[in-house]
C-alpha cells in the first residue's frame, strides 16, 4: 500500500509539523541502519542515486553554486539552500546535478576566466580586444542544482550572480541565489551600470540609462529559461566596467550591465531562484563554491501488531537543515497528571534509554504500545538554544507511526567569531580607493550560454 502523508499548519513553533502516517502494509523491516549520502559537483555529468531497500522517505539538502568573483575582489552572490522530504520507493533512481561555482575575472583562472558555472551560470562580461580578454572582467554567475525523477525536476537550488568588475570599488557583487534569488549591485547614478534582476523577478539583465551614444557598455542580457544571462561587455574602454553573469536556477538570473561611460563600473548578475516540494524550506545565499547535495534516511519499518512508532526530527528553525547532537528522552504519561512529571513521588514512566540525533537528526522510538508520550530535549545540537517549553506532548499514539519536527534557534551570535552552519552574519565589508596596474592578456571564453 502506498503510504500517504498528512501535513499540519499551525503548530506551536516548537514543533515545525506532525505528520500521522498510516503503516505501510507490504514493507518489512530493514536490516539497514540509518545513513546518507553526499553528492559534490565533479566534471559536470549528471550523478546517479538509487534508493536503498527498505526506504520510503529522504531528507535532501541541496545547495547551488557561488557566482565567481569580479576583477580585484568583487564577490560573486552565494548560492542557495533547500531542504525538503520526499517520499520515494525503494529501488526508484535519482539524478543528481550539481552545480558549479562560476569562474572569476581574474587573470588567474586562465582561460575559464569570466566563464559561467554548469547548471547555468551566465558568462561574465569583459572588455574584449581581438578575440582576448585585454581589460577589465567579471565574474561568471554560478550553476544551479538539480535533484530529478526522470524528467520531473524535484528540487532546484538556484546559484549566484558573478560581481561585477570596475577598478574603483568592491561594492557591485553578485545577488545571491534563493527562493526569489536576489538582484545585484550596482553603485548609484545614471553613469554606472544596472544590476541584472534574479529569476523570482524574471531574470531580466541590467538596462542602463543611455547617457552617451554611443555607450561605453553594453546592457546585460536576460535569463533564458533556468540559463542565466551573460553580463555585458565594455566595448570602448578597457577602464570600463563590465557586468557580471546571472546565476543558474528553476529561472535565472539576469546579467549585470557595464558602465554606459569610461572610467565607471560595471553591476553584479542578478540570483537564480529556486523550486522543491510542499513543505521545502529555502534559503537566501548559503553556499559558497561549487554546489552540494546530501540524502539522509532511515528503513521504513512495521511495528508488531498492536504497537506504533515515534520519530522526533531535529531541525534548524531557519534553514530547516538537520541538525545532529540533540539528546532526547521519551516519556510516557503513566500518572494521569496533566502534563510531564519527571520527578516527585509519582512521576510518568521514561521509555528506553536517551537517544542522541546523529547527523540525519533523527531519533526513532518503535514498538510503542497505545497511549500518550512526551519527548523531552536535554541537551540541545552544539552552537543552538533549547526549544521552549523543551517538552513536546502529549503524542497519542495507537498502532500507527507519528513524526514530530522539533525546531532550534541558533544561538552563537557574530562576536563570538562563528555561526550555525548555513548562517551568516552581517553583510560585505566594502573598501573604496582606486586600484592600479597593467592588464595581462588571457584567452577569452568564446560564445555565450
Amino acid at each position: 500500500m502506498k503510504r500517504t502523508c498528512m501535513r499540519l499548519t499551525g503548530v506551536p513553533a516548537t514543533v515545525a509539523a506532525l505528520l500521522l502516517v498510516p503503516l505501510p502494509q507490504t514493507i518489512a523491516a530493514a536490516a539497514q541502519v540509518p545513513d546518507s549520502q553526499t553528492f559534490v559537483f565533479t566534471d559536470g555529468a549528471p550523478q546517479e542515486f538509487t534508493v536503498p531497500s527498505g526506504v520510503c522517505e529522504l531528507h535532501v539538502e541541496a545547495a547551488g553554486a557561488q557566482g565567481g568573483s569580479g576583477q580585484y575582489g568583487i564577490a560573486g552572490g552565494l548560492g542557495a539552500g533547500v531542504s525538503a522530504d520526499v517520499d520515494v520507493t525503494p529501488g526508484q533512481i535519482l539524478t543528481v546535478d550539481v552545480g558549479e561555482a562560476g569562474h572569476g575575472g581574474d587573470d588567474s583562472e586562465g582561460p575559464d576566466r569570466t566563464r559561467g558555472g554548469h547548471g547555468g551560470g551566465g558568462d561574465g562580461g569583459a572588455y574584449v580586444a581581438g578575440g582576448q580578454i585585454s581589460g577589465i572582467a567579471a565574474g561568471g554567475g554560478g550553476g544551479r542544482t538539480v535533484v530529478s525523477s526522470g524528467a520531473t525536476s524535484l528540487i532546484v537550488a538556484g546559484g549566484g550572480g558573478g560581481g561585477g568588475a570596475t577598478f574603483f570599488s568592491t561594492e557591485p557583487v553578485g545577488g545571491a541565489g534563493g527562493e526569489f534569488g536576489e538582484p545585484g549591485v550596482g553603485l548609484p547614478g545614471d553613469e554606472e551600470g544596472k544590476p541584472g534582476r534574479p529569476g523570482g523577478e524574471g531574470g531580466q539583465g541590467g538596462v542602463n540609462v543611455p547617457v552617451q551614444v554611443p555607450p561605453n557598455g553594453e546592457n546585460g542580457f536576460d535569463a533564458q529559461g533556468p540559463q542565466g544571462g551573460a553580463g555585458g561587455d565594455s566595448i570602448l574602454d578597457p577602464h570600463g566596467g563590465a557586468g557580471g553573469g546571472g546565476g543558474g536556477g528553476a529561472t535565472g538570473g539576469g546579467g549585470g550591465a557595464a558602465s554606459p561611460t569610461a572610467y565607471n563600473s560595471g553591476a553584479g548578475g542578478g540570483g537564480g531562484s529556486s523550486t522543491g516540494p510542499v513543505g521545502a524550506t529555502f534559503t537566501t545565499g548559503t553556499r559558497a563554491g561549487n554546489g552540494e547535495v546530501t540524502f539522509a534516511w532511515e528503513p521504513c519499518t512495521t511495528p508488531p501488531p498492536g504497537t506504533g512508532a515515534l520519530t522526533a526530527v531535529k531541525r534548524d528553525s531557519r534553514t530547516g537543515k538537520r541538525l545532529a547532537g540533540a539528546v532526547l528522552e521519551l516519556w510516557q504519561e503513566t500518572n494521569d497528571i496533566p502534563g510531564l512529571q519527571t520527578t516527585g513521588p509519582n512521576p510518568d514512566t521514561a521509555v528506553g534509554s536517551p537517544c542522541t540525533t546523529g547527523r540525519n537528526g533523527v531519533c526513532s522510538f518503535p514498538d510503542l504500545p497505545t497511549g500518550d508520550f512526551y519527548v523531552r530535549e536535554t541537551k540541545a545540537p552544539p552552537g543552538y538554544a533549547l526549544p521552549r517549553p523543551a517538552v513536546t506532548g502529549p503524542i497519542r499514539i495507537n498502532g500507527q507511526k507519528v513524526t514530530i519536527r522539533i525546531n532550534n534557534t541558533c544561538r552563537v551570535h557574530q562576536h563570538e567569531g562563528r555561526t550555525c552552519e548555513g548562517h551568516k552574519h552581517g553583510g560585505h565589508k566594502h573598501n573604496g580607493g582606486h586600484k592600479h596596474g597593467g592588464h595581462k592578456h588571457g584567452a577569452r571564453h568564446q560564445g555565450r550560454k
